[in-house]
């Protein structure tokens, strides 16, 4: 009797080993229904207009308005809101940055003059970087165009920290997320440790996927493009690796 009753917890044990491995600890993900794959289905379209996406041209939608609504348009900024400097250049708007700039002339815009010299954004802000200014440049010299674009498909298979990630941050969020003194809840997203932390706390999810409950980012913009969410939420699913 005694040998029927070890056979048989024998057996069991052997059934829950085979069909329950070990539990792996996984960052919070608000909402994210446990799909875990690239195709993700995340809110935000991106202001795509109908034209497929092109390498070689640099999109209105995509990659100007974030990046200048980000970088000039915050709180108290060039958004049109408030006034002197801030309120006399829109920058969150085409029609405010069309103002200044030169179509096929970029290094006739002031647009250009401005961000080039430092003076844009002011003391406390980070300073657009060197590539920044040459998307912005390569724009205006393609027609300033209030273009945009749809990407025939989302490739999510090589998403890094160093690449992927940090360019998506640098054109939405750092604008306000960055500096001696950020003006986005004093949390800044350029350095690998603060933007971990954000991952950790289920923030960083929640805000940019309009999550309730979350503070909506980028604050008062466009949703980030769908597929920029399916590239980070895939990174924060392998664990937000510092690759």
């Amino acid at each position: 009797m005694k040998n029927l009753i070890y056979a048989a917890l024998l057996v069991a044990g052997i059934i829950v080993l085979i069909g329950f491995p070990a539990c792996r600890h996984e960052i919070p993900l608000p909402g994210s229904g446990g799909n875990t794959g690239g195709t993700d289905t995340v809110p935000g379209s991106g202001g795509g207009s109908g034209e497929s996406c092109s390498a070689d041209t640099v999109y209105f939608a995509q990659s100007v308005l974030p990046l200048l609504s980000s970088s000039c348009a915050q709180s108290g900024c060039h958004n049109g809101l408030t006034g002197g400097d801030a309120g006399e250049y829109t920058l969150n708007t085409y029609a405010g940055i069309r103002n200044i700039v030169r179509p096929g002339n970029a290094g006739g815009s002031k647009l250009i003059e401005v961000i080039s010299s430092s003076t844009m954004p002011p003391r406390g802000y980070a300073g657009l970087t060197a590539d920044q200014v040459a998307l912005l440049s390569k724009w205006i010299n393609q027609g300033a165009r209030n273009n945009g674009c749809t990407a025939a498909a989302c490739d999510t298979s090589a998403v890094t920290w160093s690449v992927t990630i940090t360019s998506i941050l640098h054109t939405w969020c750092t604008g306000c997320h960055s500096g001696s003194a950020p003006s986005g809840g004093g949390v800044d997203l350029t350095a690998y440790g603060n933007v971990l932390a954000q991952v950790n706390s289920g923030k960083l999810w929640g805000d940019i996927s309009h999550l309730s409950g979350y503070n909506a980012m980028p604050l008062g913009g466009q949703p980030l493009p769908a597929c920029e969410l399916s590239k980070i939420r895939v990174w924060i699913k392998a664990g937000a690796p510092n690759n």
